[in-house]
């Protein structure tokens, strides 16, 4: 339990008693805490969707109700992984050196690709939650994008080393990591969507976000020497999440159930 309250201490902005500093005192404790990811996830999806169903029964119309879903999306992750998204896109499509791109990866202002990302992230997660909502399909959606998109957290800080050796906090986290992580994180993620849909067509086209997301991952690290960074992490996460609403999105008129 005390893993699981790390990961959601540090994944949302619930007001849990353990402070964030206390949370990170213990490299095995945190490396341990990434197990849970993809539960925490859940829980983010099992907030959302109730949030939509609310919505549902307001006269406003699915794009102003889709604004008010992803704005309460950015405010219980704290709009955590929206800055790695900006930080990533200004060193990943830069036309310099790897030494640069890490060091583009610590600056803390943003450049041009920062703020197109950024921009093309949100508004591409607005309009297809917008299109879910429309069609009263958007609950697998909104339950499976955040699930999987912290499975990718796992899975890129697990398959990847640290693209730096400085004492970041990811690296930091990342310290007590072990597959054993990445094995109980991959076995939540399958049993909720098994849960949900065995055998459906929409398993199959929701997998596909992980699975580009994973290539997406080999690319990004091609880019920074073979490693990963935290902003990575959080650019990895959203464009899972991205990639799971297409997909879902995409099948919206296949059958669930």
């Amino acid at each position: 339990m005390r893993e699981f309250h790390l990961a959601l201490t540090f994944l949302t902005t619930v007001p849990l008693p353990t402070k964030r500093t206390e949370a990170f005192s213990s490299a095995q404790a945190t490396g341990r805490a990434f197990a849970w990811y993809p539960l925490v996830g859940l829980l983010i999806g099992l907030l959302l969707a109730g949030a939509a169903w609310l919505l549902a029964w307001t006269p406003l119309a699915a794009t102003v109700q889709a604004g008010l879903l992803l704005l309460l999306w950015t405010g219980i992750t704290g709009g955590l992984h929206l800055d790695g998204v900006m930080d990533s896109c200004d060193a990943l499509f830069a036309p310099v050196s790897v030494e640069r791109r890490l060091a583009i990866l610590k600056d803390v202002h943003t450049g041009a690709f920062g703020v197109i990302g950024l921009f093309f992230v949100l508004g591409l997660k607005w309009t297809l939650l917008a299109d879910l909502l429309d069609r009263s399909s958007f609950w697998p959606a909104l339950l499976l994008a955040p699930l999987w998109g912290r499975w990718m957290l796992v899975w890129a800080a697990q398959r990847f080393p640290y693209a730096r050796s400085d004492g970041s906090l990811g690296s930091a986290m990342t310290a007590g990591l072990s597959p054993r992580e990445l094995w109980i994180a991959s076995l939540c993620a399958l049993l909720v969507q098994a849960a949900l849909g065995v055998g459906q067509p929409l398993l199959f086209g929701v997998l596909l976000a992980p699975l580009t997301g994973l290539f997406l991952a080999r690319w990004a690290a091609s880019k920074l020497g073979g490693g990963l960074t935290g902003d990575l992490y959080g650019f990895l996460c959203e464009t899972t999440e991205l990639l799971a609403l297409l997909a879902l999105g995409l099948l919206g008129g296949v059958k669930w159930l």
